[in-house]
């Protein structure tokens, strides 16, 4: 009998980059990746040819192995437009959602400059990796939770999911989670008309309740 296995985009996408680099289509000069070259950071949004997928994977494979730094990433993301940084903010979302590997502070606060961008995908990106990130350094989200409030006022119901993921997490620190936020997040819950949205919030709530009462 044929198993089948549920694959991600992300899996997908590296599948694709491996049948790429055999065919020996990838070639540029840079870093060994096994027994083929691994495209410089810089390269990759230089060469028209790679997918937006592709190029999440093989940015994703690039810190996972330490050959793509973070101060390489804020150096190349001084010269790139949003709609380029929101690949490499995927790819550290995948990384962060998953736990792939323990992320650096630094790449909270690289995040943390994408969720006010006139990019909405890096809006939402941005704003996920501080939900995925939040309880690891939870003193260093402080400073983005009036940037994310701002974000719930968004037209755009992926905007508003974005930041209703963080503060979601975010809430449930012990930091938060008897703080004015948690009062502020019923009110925006309450005036919230779509139901994925609100269920960030309201799973966040469930969770603290007992926690709440407790203190109260």
């Amino acid at each position: 009998m044929t198993r089948k296995r549920n694959m991600s985009l992300c899996d997908c996408a590296r599948v694709r980059l491996r049948t790429l680099c055999s065919r020996e289509i990838i070639k540029t000069e840079g870093e060994f990746w096994g027994n083929k070259k691994l495209m410089r950071l810089a390269d990759i949004f230089k060469d028209k040819s790679i997918k937006k997928i592709d190029a999440r994977a093989m940015i994703i494979d690039g810190i996972l192995r330490g050959d793509y730094t973070i101060e390489e990433i804020e150096s190349i993301s001084n010269e790139l437009k949003d709609n380029k940084i929101s690949t490499i903010l995927e790819a550290i979302e995948e990384i962060s959602n998953k736990e792939l590997i323990a992320l650096s502070l630094k790449y909270l606060e690289f995040a943390k400059k994408y969720i006010s961008s006139k990019d909405n995908s890096c809006k939402r990106e941005a704003s996920r990796i501080v939900g995925n990130m939040a309880s690891q350094y939870p003193q260093a989200v402080r400073d983005c939770i009036p940037a994310l409030l701002d974000n719930v006022k968004a037209d755009g119901t992926v905007i508003r999911w974005g930041s209703a993921y963080a503060l979601s997490r975010i809430i449930l620190l012990e930091e938060y989670c008897n703080s004015d936020l948690y009062e502020e997040l019923v009110t925006i819950c309450d005036n919230e008309q779509e139901n994925g949205v609100r269920n960030q919030y309201l799973k966040a709530f469930k969770k603290i309740k007992n926690r709440r009462t407790n203190f109260m």
